[in-house]
């Protein structure tokens, strides 16, 4: 009987055990859906809210061909305006590879594609082609730009139409001639006058040092840089032009290079006939390093560490990227000319801001990004001149280009920048000038 009974009394636990689990079971997938479905309309209702707050999404901004330093410095000045929920940073470069046959359509596509509302982009085709398809409503007030406290050079390459301001230069660099201080100074020559100066101080080094002249010659965008600047300074701003109108007028699908390089040089009234000339002078006399144009900017870094480099083309932006040590024992001038300073106009690429859209968040970036506390602190953190005229710069090099540039006109943003060209189209130009400089 007992045992029956414990039986039984098994049977009735079980029966309430299954019944109970099946009870939490079933509540337990009730408050789940119940979970998921409150979820989903927190979402939706979410979702909703940030429709009607940004109809379009977050705003976009593009760093479009920019350096590492460049992009962290203006992503840090574009982050004490905008947070990531309201304003996605973007980095693009120009592609090596690309299938369309002119620099500037190949930016255009990258624009489009991305959906900025704003692009940093260095002045040239490209800041022009981008001011160009701004939409109506995206130009800036220029009572809230500083544009009054920037100097007279810079506030020549701001770009404004009837609507306002579309295009805003906000940090800029500057070729420059790099010189090793005890070379100049064991040679006996109170400075560098000229072009002439140059030769003579590669003449004496070459005691020293076998080729006391590089640059890195196999960077096209550098290369075609110093061929533009190299004209404006011996030739004139209006041959720089020229020289400039000849590549554009033949870029393209039937770009020929062979044939460009031929207009460009041939000739003694050929705008890039005299640079070509003077760096062909120094090859033969072995002043220039016979591999200039094989050379890489970590390969000239080099040269110069290992003290086999007496004399250095570069951009203040390559300057930044030697070793201080390195770096110190040279002294910086700018690219020599027989013309005044109101004649002449410096190769100094200035990175631009482009409103794309109407957005307020790209226009208060903008704002923001030209004030004197961020100018400051552009230049601190990339090493580059500021625009404005009254600010702090962290060295004399900074200092020097601001106050160079200041002294010239509105200044050029280079020869890569200006010519219509893809990187492959580049290349194969500075390949044609370079056998030209070396044959």
């Amino acid at each position: 009987m007992k045992k029956k009974n414990f039986e039984n009394q098994k049977r009735e636990r079980n029966t309430k055990r299954k019944q109970e689990e099946n009870g939490v079971k079933k509540n337990s997938r009730t408050k789940k859906a119940a979970f998921i479905a409150a979820g989903i309309l927190v979402a939706a209702a979410a979702a909703f809210s940030v429709y009607r707050a940004v109809p379009k999404g977050p705003s976009t901004v593009v760093l479009y061909d920019l350096n590492e330093r460049e992009e962290k410095a203006i992503s840090d000045s574009i982050r004490k305006v905008a947070d990531e929920k309201s304003v996605s940073i973007v980095s693009l470069k120009s592609d090596a590879k690309t299938d369309e046959k002119t620099a500037d359509r190949e930016f255009e596509r990258a624009l489009k594609k991305s959906g900025a509302s704003l692009v940093f982009v260095k002045s040239g085709l490209k800041a022009e082609k981008a001011a160009s398809m701004a939409k109506d409503g995206s130009e800036l007030d220029d009572a809230k730009l500083n544009i009054g406290e920037m100097t007279t050079s810079m506030k020549g390459a701001v770009k404004a139409g009837k609507e306002g301001v579309k295009a805003v230069p906000v940090i800029f660099d500057n070729m420059e001639i790099d010189i090793e201080i005890t070379a100049l100074k064991n040679s006996g020559m109170a400075g560098i006058a000229g072009w002439d100066d140059i030769e003579k101080l590669a003449v004496f080094q070459k005691r020293y040092v076998e080729n006391p002249i590089v640059f890195a010659g196999k960077d096209s965008e550098l290369a075609l840089d110093i061929f533009g600047a190299l004209t404006e300074a011996m030739s004139g701003v209006d041959e720089y032009k020229n020289a400039v109108e000849i590549v554009n007028s033949h870029s393209g699908a039937d770009f020929n290079a062979a044939r460009v390089a031929r207009l460009l040089t041939e000739k003694s009234d050929n705008p890039l006939y005299k640079s070509v000339l003077y760096l062909s002078r120094l090859y033969k006399q072995g002043i220039l390093h016979p591999n200039t144009f094989n050379l890489e900017k970590n390969d000239v870094k080099a040269f110069a560490k290992a003290r086999i480099a007496s004399i250095i083309f570069m951009s203040l932006n390559d300057h930044r990227a030697f070793e201080p040590k390195v770096i110190s024992r040279f002294t910086s001038i700018y690219f020599p000319s027989e013309f005044s300073g109101d004649r002449r106009k410096f190769t100094s690429p200035v990175t631009c801001a482009v409103p794309l859209k109407k957005d307020k968040a790209a226009k208060a970036i903008v704002e923001s990004i030209v004030t004197a506390e961020e100018q400051e602190r552009l230049s601190f953190a990339t090493g580059l001149a500021p625009v404005l005229a009254r600010c702090r710069t962290p060295d004399l090099q900074s200092s020097d280009a601001r106050h160079w540039v200041a002294s010239t006109d509105t200044p050029l943003s280079g020869l890569s920048a200006d010519t219509n060209l893809t990187k492959a189209q580049r290349a194969q130009l500075v390949n044609e000038l370079a056998a030209i400089v070396t044959r």
